[in-house]
């Protein structure tokens, strides 16, 4: 495997249109699936791998392929047991699957041939009760809506650590109230943390999901994150409704995903 398909400099704007095919108009309606895969307490890294590697990613890409234009995912780090202590930290996989629009995404779903999930193979224990994971899903734009904090990230010995926050605000507070308090308040304090490289801020897409929300930050390493997340222990203000994160899904992943279905590369995180 070459180098260069691990590690890969940034590239301008334009370069990245001109290499993806999207015209600028279209790159704007870009959209990503994420989907983070959760390990169930006990439950096997290597039995999940072998069930995705050998059949779910294999019979998603045959159903959906025409309108996919990327699929691949990132094992996460495994969270200490201090850090699961402050944080509702998950382990296992986050998914990102990316199509030119949500309406190319919403013809994923109505496939005919392959849009319900008996065409596809279960996972051990089936699919209400399987033995191996719980997933949270969101589906946001490609690029964030507001990119409040972004330095050089360039490439390195070490992976970049992505601190991936999915969450939602409660039925009785509006999104416009809940947008508000988190540029305002939230956003504000987060991008005071030391070592913080960048900080993005996405809004759900999906008329199912009007009020998911995700926050992505990254930082230079695992111990750069600790010392912003857990040794400086800095106060945030808390809405009204009270802590979002206390339901929220949040897992840390690197910068580049070790497995990529479309072109059935494994890529060095």
């Amino acid at each position: 495997m070459k180098k260069d398909m691990a590690i890969r400099a940034p590239l301008s704007f334009i370069t990245l249109l001109m290499t993806s095919g999207l015209s600028p108009a279209r790159a704007q309606d870009a959209i990503k699936h994420y989907i983070l895969i959760d390990l169930k307490p006990g439950a096997d890294q290597l039995a999940l791998d072998r069930w995705y590697l050998t059949y779910h990613a294999p019979q998603v890409r045959r159903a959906v392929k025409a309108w996919q234009r990327n699929y691949v995912s990132f094992r996460s780090y495994l969270p200490s047991e201090e850090a699961k202590a402050r944080y509702p930290l998950q382990y296992g996989r986050m998914t990102e699957i990316q199509f030119d629009s949500l309406e190319a995404f919403r013809k994923t779903r109505v496939n005919s041939l392959y849009g319900d999930l008996s065409s596809y193979t279960p996972p051990p224990g089936g699919w209400r009760d399987n033995d191996l994971y719980t997933t949270v899903t969101a589906t946001i734009h490609v690029n964030p809506d507001r990119l409040p904090v972004t330095t050089p990230t360039p490439p390195k010995e070490t992976p970049y650590l992505r601190w991936i926050i999915v969450f939602d605000y409660p039925d009785e507070v509006s999104a416009e109230e809940g947008d508000a308090w988190w540029e305002e308040k939230r956003e504000a304090e987060l991008g005071k943390l030391p070592g913080l490289k960048r900080l993005g801020f996405y809004q759900s897409v999906s008329p199912l999901t009007p009020k998911r929300r995700v926050a992505e930050l990254w930082f230079d390493d695992m111990a750069a994150w600790q010392a912003a997340m857990l040794d400086d222990r800095q106060p945030y203000t808390a809405p009204a409704w009270g802590e979002p994160f206390e339901r929220a899904a949040i897992m840390m992943i690197g910068e580049n995903p070790d497995m990529d279905f479309i072109h059935d590369d494994r890529v060095i995180p």
